[in-house]
């Protein structure tokens, strides 16, 4: 029996040397935590100035954050890693193709490195397969324009440099950067199944046309908590599956309808807390509102004075029945001023009286034709209605009255200001005016027919 029992012991410690010692592959790094299933290494908060030696090849995570890694270099990666995290460092520098080893990395948490200020071209290279990446407070002052170059998959970003990282050439620079495109144009072109694209809590100030160029799967964009204050009329042109887009607390006054008429599929939109003008110069956002099935934050206005604190989605449309419009007829973008059937039932009705400062006056202009989506600026000659502190009193209409005709309205039809009763001194651009046939009057014609009877009396009596 004792040789039995010395025979089990003998084959428990040889299956106990082959399945259970662990392997010199597997050793854990020093001050570093590993875990299997999936294998984790983790050296996070150790005070590590580089990324530390022997952390095994087949690693599937390795947690590296709250260290003091000052540079990544080539050859710093010696493993396979899907997940990397190195946010909460001192990262000064990252080398041109420092990750080109981790060709199967899914996961790179950059983030929290404020004294990253500039990026290589190449930094990225190699990470094809990579499908989340953080950059969040990085300071980054730049960012070279093929710095996604080839990251087919990724799809989320997230870019909260708190810089003004997006930012056309200043014009001090000018000079040098006008045969040159924005540095932000086509950024993000290979970038095609970017999902999710996180900008918000930036200094961006300009939305260019090329932007977003490529972002064809594009569904999240937050460009929230910056200081935008204007936004390129094409800058969403390829975000035609975009569901979620919030530009809140930023400096818009006005927004292109053909910016948003881009975003097919949105179904939020937030655009608050931004000092939207609701003049003539709103129209063309209106007419968005009313279209769109959209859930929308409030729209409030800030100008001018007697809209302050109205929300622009709720306007009526006498509200801008005295602004000019791009004339749909004409090629060159003329304007010219137009009511629909509804607006002219109530000119018709209910005449406006204006104030002692509101006047119309016939004027040749620049019309921004651009500002309504419709192209260059073109100077044309248009009425122009100019306010003093009051605008135009519009008399006080029922609302049971005003909707009794809301059923009758053609909203596929506009008239001109000349084919119906214009409001008081409203009146035709003198071009218009002159060009106009004079008709006879009811006098004329009954001097006319009394002289050709008497003459006919005349010719028949002698």
């Amino acid at each position: 029996s004792y040789s039995y029992y010395c025979c089990g012991l003998s084959l428990w410690l040889v299956v106990w040397l082959v399945l259970g010692k662990p392997s010199p592959a597997s050793a854990c790094p020093h001050l570093c935590v590993c875990y299997p299933t999936p294998m984790t290494v983790s050296c996070q908060a150790q005070n590590f100035t580089a990324v530390p030696v022997g952390v095994p090849y087949e690693s599937q995570r390795v947690f590296l954050q709250n260290n003091r890694i000052t540079e990544l270099r080539v050859g710093s990666f010696g493993f396979g890693t899907q997940v990397l995290w190195l946010f909460s460092n001192n990262i000064t520098w990252i080398e041109a193709g420092a990750f080109s080893e981790l060709r199967d990395l899914e996961e790179l948490d950059l983030g929290d490195n404020p004294n990253l200020h500039r990026l290589e071209g190449g930094a990225f290279r190699g990470l094809e397969k990579l499908q989340s990446l953080h950059m969040h407070r990085c300071r980054l002052t730049a960012l070279p324009h093929d710095i996604f170059h080839k990251l087919y998959s990724l799809q989320f970003l997230y870019l909260q440099l708190d810089t003004h990282i997006m930012q056309p050439p200043t014009q001090h620079h000018m000079s040098t950067f006008r045969e040159k495109k924005s540095n932000t144009d086509d950024i993000f072109s290979d970038l095609i199944n970017l999902s999710q694209l996180f900008l918000h809590g930036n200094r961006i100030r300009t939305l260019s046309e090329n932007v977003f160029r490529g972002l064809v799967n594009l569904d999240r964009l937050l460009l929230h908590d910056n200081r935008i204050r204007q936004v390129n009329r094409r800058a969403f042109r390829d975000l035609g599956r975009l569901t979620m887009l919030f530009l809140f607390n930023n400096s818009l006054a006005e927004l292109p309808s053909q910016t948003l008429r881009d975003t097919q599929g949105i179904e939020f939109l937030r655009l608050n807390a931004n000092p939207w003008s609701c003049g003539c110069e709103a129209r063309a956002l209106w007419e968005w509102f009313r279209e769109a099935r959209v859930s929308s934050s409030e729209v409030m206005c800030a100008s001018p004075s007697n809209r302050r604190g109205q929300d622009l989605r709720f306007l009526r449309e006498m509200d801008f029945a005295l602004c000019p419009l791009p004339d749909p007829g004409s090629i060159a973008g003329s304007t010219t001023t137009t009511f629909s059937t509804k607006t002219r039932w109530w000119f018709h009705k209910n005449k406006p009286q204006s104030s002692t400062k509101g006047i119309f006056e016939k004027a040749s202009e620049t019309v921004k034709a651009g500002l309504y989506g419709k192209g260059p600026s073109t100077t044309t000659s248009v009425v122009k209605y100019e306010l003093g502190e009051e605008e135009l009193a519009l008399p006080k209409l029922d609302p049971e009255e005003y909707w009794a005709n809301y059923g009758n309205e053609d909203s596929g039809v506009t008239l001109r200001c000349f084919e119906l009763e214009c409001p008081p001194e409203f009146d035709l651009p003198p071009s218009a005016a002159s060009s106009r046939p004079s008709s006879p009057s009811f006098f004329s014609l009954l001097a006319l027919s009394v002289f050709t009877l008497c003459f006919s009396l005349q010719q028949l009596f002698g």
